[in-house]
């Protein structure tokens, strides 16, 4: 029997990882629109969320501070660093900020903040922190429909309930993951800034940290959308592995 070898892949074609990250964009984008009405009836009805005890839907569902007024460096990296769409979505959709500010946004400042060591006024900074702010607000957009959805394994549906502790250390793993592609794409067009190779190599010591405690937090938040989420941000060799061996998501959505 003649075997079949694949084709060289041409040269100009991107690293599959690369591919699997611009589906996993995708498909946060698509799932989005999906459930943007069911989001928004259960942010009017300020209901408190069955899964996730102590959660304020209201809290949730803000949307992040914005970028400084004329910070055009800032959002050309988030463009550069593919990432127009992860900021952008939820200054469109979120809700009116309050002064209230809950357990998301805490971790998504101290995510910035760790990697950033008092760094400021640059527009890879300024980018880092936006991103960071962000991924509060995805992770509260999911949290919010969470209990609409199923396991992320067995499809089932109604996860058990979580604490809010795993939203928020959801918010940090999502954060760090985005401010690495931040960081990467700030340092293709500028390599000889001490204080962002500084970050980036905090981004890169704070993954290798977190990855052992990965898959116990992805059992937790076990929800499909949640765990994509994380699962598809998050810098770990588990990043793909539902691409991998083929994804539920099309069984569901």
């Amino acid at each position: 029997m003649t075997s079949l070898t694949l084709p060289p892949r041409p040269p100009s074609s991107p690293p599959l990882a690369h591919a699997w990250q611009k589906l996993a964009d995708g498909l946060l984008i698509q799932r989005l629109h999906l459930h943007l009405d069911e989001w928004r009836a259960a942010v009017a009805e300020k209901n408190a969320l069955p899964d996730v005890p102590g959660a304020d839907v209201s809290v949730l569902a803000q949307r992040p501070s914005p970028l400084p007024a004329g910070d055009e460096s800032a959002t050309a990296l988030l463009e550069d660093a593919g990432l127009a769409f992860w900021w952008e979505l939820p200054q469109r959709h979120g809700a009116e900020s309050r002064n209230r500010r809950g357990a998301l946004h805490h971790a998504a400042d101290s995510a910035a903040q760790n990697l950033l060591a008092e760094q400021s006024g640059a527009a890879w900074s300024d980018a880092v922190t936006a991103v960071s702010g962000a991924a509060a607000w995805w992770v509260g957009f999911f949290a919010i429909i969470r209990h609409r959805g199923v396991h992320h394994i067995t499809l089932e549906p109604h996860p058990s309930p979580l604490h809010e502790q795993a939203l928020g250390t959801a918010v940090s793993v999502v954060a760090h993951g985005m401010a690495t592609r931040v960081l990467e794409a700030a340092l293709r067009n500028s390599d000889d800034d001490p204080a962002l190779r500084a970050a980036y190599c905090r981004a890169v010591a704070t993954g290798i940290c977190a990855e052992p405690e990965l898959p116990r937090l992805l059992d937790e938040l076990a929800e499909l959308r949640l765990v994509d989420l994380v699962s598809t941000t998050a810098r770990w060799r588990g990043r793909f592995t539902k691409y991998a061996g083929g994804t539920g998501a099309g069984q569901v959505e």
